[in-house]
């Protein structure tokens, strides 16, 4: 059985389930639709047996008046025709307590329709032997009021069972009702829990999936978890498991090309700096205005570009090994000034205005060198959009359990298009001012993984006054 459901799809599975949270619902409308039929069956039957035993009896006693009636008028007419009718009455009479008989299930009513019958025979005999002139004589007056006054309670016992009759199919439709409750009661929860077994069987194997796919995220650090049932959902782990070692491998690789190619342009970089400063210092011989302004120019140039294939390196370095190397004991308002100490030249050739807040005591356990990196990413972004004398403000505070190193600069600011993409390295923006700064696209995607392998995050916020607001959040238990 096992074998069977490892090789079915979502859709048989899915099928499965809802033919199995549908046969409890289907046995509880069976079981109310019996009921419901048994009653409305029984209920027809005793309606038309209870309809048909009260016309009969009213009936009864119609034919009794009509026999005694009979037998009067043979009394005075004496005649054939007479006595025709009188037999004749007699007979529907016996007739009409044959078919009431048939009609009632009690004993005590068929003892008396009997004893009616029986009194009947012996009133015709009586009624047929009277003489012509005879003055209708007690014997047959009283034995004809007890034959009328047995007809009224045949009447009577009718419609007491009736009512009888009526109770208990009352009683039988309370008691179908609550079949049908307990019906209803007992399958619905059933099926609602057959249904989060089913929900739940395919969920557990959706959120392996989910596991899976946010773990191609970092394919090196762990394996697609495997889903053994349904077949589709097998497949896929199977093809995820594919592509994460498919990501592994590409990685690595681009590793290692990013690596071999920026320590190979390293070099021949290195000798054309080493060449330009032997230029630049006039060692083989004075230099024109021009020439030294083309020297200074590719300096610059050189400058640029070592520095990109730094960041090229760094980024490489981090991707490879995220967590940090050291961890020593940290005052971050000693870092933030030694950073902003290094862009001393930068901030005074701009005439920037640096705002700090007031001193805020935080010290942590972290590696010094990858968080000064990560806040000097930030800080040399704000000095490269900031308009000439505006103000940067960089501030350290305590925030509950978390530290915070705010960045603020009053630059042109990120348009919205660009910020769900900020971090995401080499993307500069779409803006035309980025196109026209140096940059790699690097030095925010850097920031946030030297910041996240503090177990902290960077993001970019508002806040009135300002054009861009980024914020470093370290835990104050990093360690």
């Amino acid at each position: 059985m096992r074998r069977r459901l490892r090789t079915q799809s979502v859709l048989t599975l899915q099928l499965a389930g809802f033919a199995l949270v549908a046969f409890p619902l289907l046995v509880g409308l069976i079981v109310s639709s019996q009921q419901i039929d048994r009653v409305t069956r029984q209920s027809e039957q005793l309606l038309e047996r209870t309809i048909s035993a009260t016309q009969s009896a009213r009936q009864i006693g119609d034919r009794v008046i009509a026999f005694e009636r009979a037998a009067r008028q043979f009394r005075i007419l004496q005649d054939a025709d007479a006595r025709s009718n009188l037999s004749e009455r007699r007979r529907v009479l016996t007739d009409e307590l044959a078919a009431f008989a048939r009609l009632v299930e009690r004993d005590a009513l068929r003892e008396r329709i009997d004893g009616m019958k029986k009194q009947s025979r012996n009133l015709h005999r009586l009624a047929a032997d009277l003489g012509d002139g005879a003055e209708w004589p007690p014997r047959l007056s009283g034995p004809f009021e007890e034959l009328a006054a047995d007809a009224n309670r045949l009447l009577v016992a009718t419609e007491n069972a009736s009512e009888r009759e009526l109770r208990r199919l009352e009683a039988m439709g309370e008691s179908a009702r609550n079949v049908s409750l307990l019906s209803l009661v007992s399958t619905v929860p059933v099926a609602i829990l057959l249904a989060l077994l089913m929900a739940s069987f395919l969920n557990r194997r959706i959120r392996r999936l989910d596991r899976g796919m946010r773990a191609l995220a970092q394919p090196e650090r762990a394996r697609i978890e495997q889903v053994t049932s349904p077949r589709d959902l097998r497949a896929l782990s199977t093809r995820l498991e594919w592509v994460r070692r498919r990501l592994v491998r590409t990685e690595r690789e681009r590793r290692q090309l990013v690596g071999q190619v920026s320590h190979e342009l390293k070099t021949p970089l290195s000798a054309i700096r080493e060449g330009t400063s032997l230029l630049a210092d006039q060692s083989f011989g004075r230099l024109g205005n021009q020439q030294r302004e083309v020297v200074g120019i590719i300096q610059s140039n050189i400058t640029r570009l070592q520095e990109q294939i730094e960041n090229l390196l760094r980024f490489n370095r981090l991707q490879a090994r995220p967590e940090p190397m050291r961890r020593d004991n940290v005052s971050l308002d000693e870092l933030v000034s030694q950073v902003i100490e290094s862009h001393r030249l930068s901030i005074e050739a701009n005439r920037i205005r640096i705002r700090r807040g007031q001193p805020s005591g935080v010290g942590l356990s972290v590696d010094p060198d990858m968080l000064s990196t990560a806040v000097d990413n930030l800080v040399t972004n704000a000095l490269k959009f900031s308009p000439p004398g505006s103000t940067v403000a960089v501030e350290v505070e305590r925030h509950g359990d978390r530290a915070l190193i705010r960045v603020a600069d009053r630059g042109p600011g990120v348009p919205a298009q660009d910020r769900s993409r900020l971090f995401e390295p080499f993307y500069r923006g779409s803006s035309p001012s980025n196109r026209t700064r140096p940059g790699s696209g690097l030095g925010l995607a850097i920031c946030r993984d030297l910041v996240r392998a503090h177990r902290g995050d960077v993001d970019l916020v508002e806040q009135a006054g300002w054009s861009a607001v980024f914020v470093i959040e370290l835990p104050l238990g990093t360690h």
